[in-house]
C-alpha cells in the first residue's frame, strides 16, 4: 500500500468513526429532551451537560409575550426563523429568571458558580423543548422541529450541539445555536450544513436565508 492509499483509507475511516460518533451523541441528548414540554411545567438544563434540572412554569401572560413575537403571523419561512430567533431570546429570559441562570455568558463563559453556566448540550435541549412548545401552540408553520445535532470540529470550538428544525417547503436544514450568546439574547438560526462545517461568531453574521 502507497503512503498516499494509506492517507486515504486512514481519513475514511476517521470519517466514518466520526460519523458514527455523531450519530451516538444525537441519540444521548435526545433521551435529555423533555417528552411533553408545555408552558405550565417544562424541564431545562443546566450546570453542563444537563447536570442539572429545573421545572418551569410560565404564566399565561408570559407566554403570550412568547406568542407576541409571532404577531402579525410570519409571512414566510425566513420570517418565521427571525421570529424564532426574538422567541428563543424571550424564553431563555424567562427560564433563566427561575433556574438562577439569567447571567449564562455566551458559549461555556467563566463563572465562578458552574450552577448557573449552559453548554451546547443544556442549550440545545432546551432550545429544542422550546421549539416544541411553539409548534404545538401553532406558531411556526413553516418548520418542522427536528432532534438536536452534533458536530465535531476542532477548530470551531470542539464538538458542540445545537437544535434544529426543517424548512418543509425545501427541506433544508436549520440550526437554532443558542450556545454562543448570552441568556436573554436572539438565537442564530443559520443553515446547518454551514453549522456542521464548523461556522462560529468569529466568522461573522451567518447569511439571513
Amino acid at each position: 500500500m502507497t503512503v498516499q492509499s494509506f492517507r486515504l483509507l486512514a481519513a475514511a475511516v476517521a470519517c466514518l468513526l466520526l460519523s458514527a460518533c455523531a450519530e451516538q451523541e444525537e441519540h444521548r441528548v435526545a433521551k435529555l429532551l423533555d417528552a411533553q414540554p408545555t408552558p405550565a411545567s417544562f424541564k431545562v438544563c443546566y450546570g453542563n451537560s444537563c447536570r442539572l434540572h429545573g421545572h418551569v412554569s410560565l404564566t399565561p401572560e408570559q407566554w403570550q409575550q412568547v406568542r407576541a413575537v409571532f404577531e402579525p403571523p410570519p409571512a414566510d419561512a425566513l420570517a418565521e426563523r427571525r421570529a424564532v430567533e426574538q422567541a428563543i431570546a424571550v424564553m431563555e429570559r424567562f427560564t433563566g429568571a427561575q433556574t438562577g441562570t439569567s447571567e449564562d455568558a455566551p458559549g461555556m463563559g467563566v463563572h465562578l458558580n458552574p450552577d448557573s453556566q449552559l453548554d451546547c448540550i443544556d442549550e440545545s435541549t432546551n432550545s429544542t423543548s422550546y421549539l416544541r412548545m411553539m409548534a404545538k401552540d401553532g406558531l411556526i408553520h413553516f418548520h418542522d422541529v427536528g432532534f438536536p445535532a452534533h458536530r465535531f470540529v476542532l477548530s470551531a470550538w470542539g464538538p458542540s450541539n445545537t437544535a434544529t428544525m426543517r424548512e418543509t417547503a425545501s427541506g433544508k436544514r436549520y440550526a437554532v445555536e443558542s450556545y454562543f450568546r448570552a441568556n436573554g439574547e436572539p438565537a442564530y438560526v443559520l443553515p446547518l450544513d454551514m453549522w456542521i462545517e464548523g461556522w462560529t461568531p468569529e466568522d461573522g453574521d451567518p447569511p439571513r436565508t
